[in-house]
């Protein structure tokens, strides 16, 4: 299946041209080829090299396993998912919240099945969507009588319309990394924010892991973000970092998966991810984390 890809030539976040191999892992969920992350030579930056071609890449997408633009709670791993994601709807909201005071309108990136906007909308909030899997937005709409566009609509948002936007574990999947965070800052109001939720590799689970991971999802997660990555990115286009916090659940959800890979107890995951947090509380590199970005006040 390892076909149509694309070379990367110059790093994402600082445009040098010098790359070194940083890992490679097997994509377990579709095609079972093996690709590669790089390492940019000047900046550190991590990111998949070659990746699958904007035409094909939706092939990667076609799994079982991928299950964040599904409603099912069918087997143990979308049970849990769905519970933690129900838990964290009400902590995103009142982070939201606690860095906007004024009235809400807010864009989901990503938006996957709704149950983020939904719970917003129900908090009167002005909300809006984007979600490019078709299925995932028609149960959107249909459930939740939310507003779902596509992602060439997007493009066509007027200037300055929200003061929010979220994407939470999505912007590791866009195709076109700055592209889309000019078009962010766009479309967001001065002094709005911005909040990513975005996986770690420089937590403690990804380096034991190390190919393992789950949350290299190769080829599917074509950026691997650090904390100074997303500084750097956020001063590239017109931002500043406020705030960064951790998504303590994604270590137990990663390090479970991530088990399963290498064909252990997915009991040994559990007591990873809490190895993981430990971990994290004394460096401050968690599994996951959320970042709050401030566009500037020009």
């Amino acid at each position: 299946m390892k076909h149509d890809l694309q070379n990367i030539l110059t790093c994402p976040v600082c445009d040098e041209k010098a790359f070194k191999h940083f890992i490679s892992a097997k994509d377990h969920n579709v095609s079972n080829d093996i690709f590669t992350v790089v390492e940019c030579c000047s900046c550190g930056f991590r990111f998949t090299n070659p990746k699958p071609s904007e035409k094909t890449i939706g092939k990667y997408y076609q799994s079982n396993e991928y299950i964040s633009h599904t409603s099912s709670k069918k087997g143990l791993f979308n049970f849990v998912y769905h519970l933690i994601r129900n838990y964290q709807l009400k902590k995103k909201e009142r982070l939201i919240s606690l860095f906007n005071n004024k009235d809400t309108t807010l864009l989901d990136f990503g938006s996957g099945t709704g149950e983020f906007l939904n719970y917003c909308q129900k908090k009167k909030w002005k909300v809006v969507g984007v979600e490019p899997e078709k299925k995932a937005a028609e149960f959107a709409q249909k459930n939740y009588n939310l507003s779902i566009k596509n992602v060439s609509s997007f493009f066509s948002f007027e200037e300055e319309t929200f003061n929010v936007i979220t994407l939470w574990h999505v912007l590791e999947h866009v195709y076109d990394l700055n592209k889309y965070l000019n078009q962010f800052q766009k479309v967001l109001k001065k002094n709005g924010i911005i909040m990513l939720g975005l996986p770690n590799c420089n937590s403690h689970d990804a380096k034991h892991y190390k190919e393992n991971w789950v949350a290299w999802d190769l080829p599917i997660h074509l950026y691997h973000f650090t904390k100074n990555d997303i500084k750097k990115l956020a001063k590239k286009h017109g931002f500043v970092l406020e705030k960064v916090f951790p998504l303590v659940f994604d270590s137990f959800y990663i390090s479970m998966l991530s088990q399963k890979k290498k064909g252990r107890s997915k009991l040994f995951g559990l007591w990873r991810g809490f190895v993981s947090n430990l971990k994290g509380k004394k460096t401050g590199e968690f599994s996951s984390h959320i970042y709050v970005l401030r566009k500037n006040a020009l």
